[in-house]
C-alpha cells in the first residue's frame, strides 16, 4: 500500500517530516510564469508586427503568422525553464539520483518493465476498439513508412514522457508528498494533471479574444491567460477527465512503489508511443459504442478508465523488491 517514505521526501527530510516550501516554490514559478506571459504577450506581438511592417522578411512574416495564444504559451516557458533549475536546487534535486534517475541495471529493468506494462495497457484498450471497428489498419503503408512512424512515435513519446514526469511527478507530486503525504499527493497531482490536459478549442479562442486570434491589443495576454485557466469548462468530458485522472494515479503509484522516475517515464512513454503509433497506422471510425469504448482516442471512453482503474488497484498491492 502507499505509505510515506524518506526516498521521495524533499530537502533531505525524514519520512515523518513535513514542509510546504516545495509547494510554495512551484506555485511561485507557475503563477509567475503565467503573469509573465500575460504581461508580455501583447507587447511582444506588437513588436513583431512593427518589425514585419517596416523590415519585412521571411522570419518576421513567419512570426507574425502565429496567433497570440501561441505567443502566450511560448513566453510562459521562459520563466519555467529559468526557474526549474533554481527550484530543483532549492529542493535538493540537482543530481540524477535525487531526481530519481540513477543509471544502473535495476533502473534499466524498471524502465523496460514499465514500458512494456504501458504498451500492454494501451494495446488492451485499442484491441477492443479494433474489435468493434473503431480502428482499422490503413492499407498501402510500406514497411519503410511503418518503421519511420514507429521511430518518430517512440522518440516523441520518450521526450513528452520525460518532460511531463519531471514536472508532474518529480516536482509537483514530491512537493505535495512532502507537505501532505502519498495519498493526498497522488490525488492532487492527478487532478492537476487531468486539468492541464484540457484546452480551450482553437475556434473558441479565436471567437472570444477581443480583436481575434491576431489581436494587437496590449492586454490581450490577460484574456489568453483567463481562457487558458478556464479551458476545462469548454467541451468538458467526464470520461476523458476520469481517464486522465486514473492515468495520473497509475503514474503516481508507479513512482511511489519504485522510488525512481524511470518507472512513470517508461509507463507514460509506452502509452504515448501506442497512441501516436495507432494514430498513424490506423484510421479512426467511431461507432455507436464510442461512449464506452472511445471514439478513436485512448482516454475518451469509459473503457480506458476501467482498465486504468483495475491496473491501479493491482499495483497498490504489488510488493516491490529492493530499491534501485
Amino acid at each position: 500500500m502507499l505509505k510515506k517514505e524518506k526516498e521521495l521526501m524533499l530537502f533531505g527530510l525524514p519520512a515523518e517530516g513535513r514542509s510546504f516550501e516545495g509547494l510554495f516554490l512551484f506555485l511561485f514559478v507557475y503563477i509567475g510564469a503565467s503573469v509573465f506571459a500575460a504581461l508580455l504577450t501583447g507587447p511582444v506581438y506588437n513588436i513583431v508586427l512593427f518589425l514585419d511592417s517596416n523590415w519585412s522578411c521571411g522570419a518576421t512574416r513567419w512570426l507574425a503568422g502565429y496567433e497570440v495564444d501561441t505567443y502566450y504559451d511560448r513566453l510562459r516557458w521562459i520563466p519555467i525553464i529559468l526557474g526549474l533549475p533554481w527550484m530543483m536546487r532549492r529542493c535538493r534535486l540537482f543530481s540524477l539520483r535525487n531526481i530519481g534517475l540513477p543509471i544502473n541495471p535495476p533502473s534499466l529493468f524498471v524502465f523496460l518493465y514499465c514500458f512494456i506494462f504501458g504498451l500492454c495497457l494501451a494495446v488492451s484498450i485499442y484491441s477492443l476498439q479494433c474489435a468493434f471497428g473503431i480502428f482499422e489498419f490503413k492499407p498501402g503503408l510500406s514497411p519503410a513508412e511503418m518503421v519511420k512512424i514507429l521511430i518518430v512515435a517512440l522518440s516523441g513519446a520518450i521526450l513528452v514522457a520525460f518532460l511531463e514526469e519531471l514536472v508532474f511527478r518529480c516536482l509537483i507530486m514530491r512537493s505535495l508528498y512532502t507537505a501532505f503525504g502519498p495519498v493526498s499527493a497522488a490525488i492532487l497531482t492527478s487532478l492537476f494533471f487531468a486539468y492541464k490536459h484540457f484546452k480551450v478549442p482553437d475556434n473558441v479562442v479565436r471567437g472570444l479574444l477581443p480583436g481575434g486570434a491576431h489581436s494587437p491589443e496590449l492586454d490581450v495576454g490577460w484574456y489568453v491567460a483567463y481562457y487558458d485557466t478556464i479551458g476545462i469548462s469548454f467541451d468538458f468530458n467526464l470520461a476523458v477527465f476520469l481517464g486522465l485522472f486514473m492515468f495520473g494515479m497509475l503514474l503516481a503509484a508507479i513512482y511511489i512503489k519504485t522510488k525512481v522516475l524511470w518507472g512513470p517515464i517508461a509507463l507514460h512513454a509506452g502509452l504515448v508511443f501506442a497512441m501516436l503509433s495507432y494514430g498513424k497506422l490506423f484510421s479512426k471510425t467511431p461507432g455507436p459504442d464510442s461512449v464506452w469504448l472511445g471514439g478513436g482516442m485512448m482516454t475518451d471512453g469509459w473503457l480506458a478508465s476501467i482498465v486504468l482503474c483495475a491496473a491501479f488497484v493491482v499495483l497498490l498491492f504489488w510488493r516491490r523488491g529492493k530499491s534501485v
